[in-house]
């Protein structure tokens, strides 16, 4: 008789992961699909799914699917994604009633991508043992997860660690939030590549502005503004926090030897007790880590055992396999679709 097996999604803004595991904790399979933000929510969700449906078809065929967990940019509901810009129209998607109508599994286990890869860097990575701890997410957007009292914290909406949203400026205070530039659309890896596109004329991802740096002054500025503003927040929060590590993960760390000695520098002179800096054991693929933890902790619940590996994530959603929305501390939108309440309310953000 066949083993079964768990999925993990990790929605994201350029890319689209999915891992199969048995429920050992073993990878049995893989795959990752590029996004295209211009072509909208529905299409962006549709590629995702097939291609985790194709995963399952090539390693896990005939073996019963117990448990999903999947993580997305945003503060993700049953009925709703809060704070998702990245996508057009994904803070309308009803990701868990998809997701549990899709794979038509026990469980759907959905959290925030940045406080997933915490998780997993908690549970058995960089920050295992380290408390408290941050986890600093360098990648398309801009976020932070604290990892605080044994728990990664999710705050009162589900939106804590979302420094992309700080302000940049006194005057800040004076405008309407829809009005100022907030830190996200500067220091990001989205933001990076339009600061690039603005001084050259010419489009250019994050990483090619990093490359071009040391042949074109005006890109060289461009890292330069770059990493001071993101040192000027992150000595800031550690100020807050007073972590004992920072580990840091997302694409941006490829560039790692750029970032590393200014944000070291600027902890070590500003920060009254300077935290650890260090990159992710899970640079690139933490949050599907934490998610594939979090179905295999389900399954296990299922079971009547104890899930292992799966570090205490605050603000989880969990969605049934009929599509009703399960426990939910995550304060994001809970919506269900339209034809089911007749007032659905705003995502959040």
């Amino acid at each position: 008789m066949s083993t079964p097996v768990v999925l993990g999604l990790d929605f994201g803004g350029t890319k689209i992961a999915a891992a199969v595991a048995d429920l050992s904790g073993r990878r049995i399979g893989e795959a990752t699909v590029e996004t295209d933000p211009s072509l909208g929510a529905r299409w962006n969700l549709d590629r995702g799914l097939a291609a985790a449906c194709v995963l399952l078809d090539d390693v896990a065929q005939g073996r019963e699917l117990v448990a999903v967990g999947a993580s997305t940019f945003g503060i993700p509901a049953a009925y709703g994604v809060g704070l998702a810009p990245a996508i057009p129209g994904w803070e309308e998607l009803a990701l868990g009633h998809e997701l549990s109508v899709m794979f038509d599994c026990s469980t759907v286990s959905l959290a925030t991508d940045v406080k997933a890869a915490a998780a997993a860097e908690a549970g058995s990575g960089a920050l295992a043992g380290h408390d408290p701890a941050i986890y600093l997410n360098l990648g398309t957007g801009l976020a932070v997860a604290i990892v605080c009292g044994g728990k990664v914290v999710a705050g009162a909406h589900g939106a804590a660690g979302e420094i992309g949203y700080n302000l940049r400026h006194l005057s800040d205070l004076d405008l309407d939030r829809a009005e100022h530039v907030v830190l996200e659309e500067v220091v990001s890896g989205m933001g990076l590549s339009a600061s690039g596109q603005r001084r050259t004329g010419h489009a250019m991802t994050a990483a090619e502005v990093f490359a071009g740096e040391a042949a074109d002054p005006r890109l060289a500025e461009v890292v330069e503004e770059f990493v001071r503003e993101l040192c000027f927040h992150v000595a800031n929060l550690a100020v807050a926090i007073d972590a004992s590590r920072i580990a840091v993960g997302g694409g941006m760390v490829r560039s790692w030897e750029r970032l590393e000695p200014a944000l070291r520098r600027a902890l070590e002179t500003t920060v009254p007790f300077p935290p650890e800096l260090v990159v992710g054991t899970y640079p690139f693929d933490a949050p599907l880590v934490g998610v594939l933890n979090l179905a295999l902790a389900a399954a296990a619940e299922q079971s009547g055992g104890v899930g292992a590996g799966a570090f205490a994530l605050d603000g989880l959603a969990d969605v049934s396999s009929d599509g009703a929305p399960g426990r939910d501390s995550q304060a994001g939108p809970n919506r269900r679709p339209a034809e089911e309440q007749a007032e659905p309310g705003r995502a959040a953000g």
